[in-house]
C-alpha cells in the first residue's frame, strides 16, 4: 500500500461554480464525466497520486467533517486569497504545522477542506 488514502469524493450541487472555484484555487484543470447518471468533476490522476472527483450532490448537503488537506503549492497566502476571490471562505485562517503551514476553508459549495503549504 503506497497511499492509505487513494480516493476522495466532495458533494456539489453548481457544477460550474465548483469547477471554477477548485481551478482557480488550486491552478489546476478538472475533467467533466458522467458515470451511471452521476456527473463529476475529477481532479488530475496520473497513476501514482492520490485523486479524487467532486460529484453531482443528490442530497444537498455539503461536506463538513471530513477534512481533506489539499496541497497549496509553496505558499500559502496566495492561495487563500484565491479562495476568497472565488467565493469561498477562510474559517481557519493560515498557521504554522512542524512541516509548513495550513488553513482550513468552505469552498463554493459550502464544504469544508483544508489547505497545506510549506510557506505562509
Amino acid at each position: 500500500m503506497i497511499n492509505v488514502i487513494n480516493w476522495f469524493e466532495l458533494p456539489v450541487n453548481n457544477f460550474s461554480r465548483a469547477k471554477k472555484f477548485y481551478e482557480s484555487v488550486l491552478k489546476i484543470s478538472l475533467t467533466e464525466m458522467e458515470f451511471d447518471g452521476f456527473k463529476t468533476l475529477t481532479f488530475p490522476f496520473d497513476g501514482n497520486n492520490v485523486s479524487g472527483a467532486l460529484v453531482e450532490n443528490q442530497s444537498g448537503e455539503p461536506n463538513k467533517s471530513v477534512i481533506l488537506y489539499f496541497n497549496a503549492g509553496e505558499r500559502l497566502s496566495p492561495t487563500l486569497e484565491r479562495v476568497k476571490e472565488n467565493n469561498g471562505k477562510i474559517v481557519m485562517d493560515q498557521m504554522q504545522i512542524k512541516s509548513g503551514f495550513i488553513a482550513q476553508v468552505l469552498d463554493s459549495e459550502g464544504n469544508k477542506i483544508a489547505l497545506f503549504a510549506l510557506g505562509a
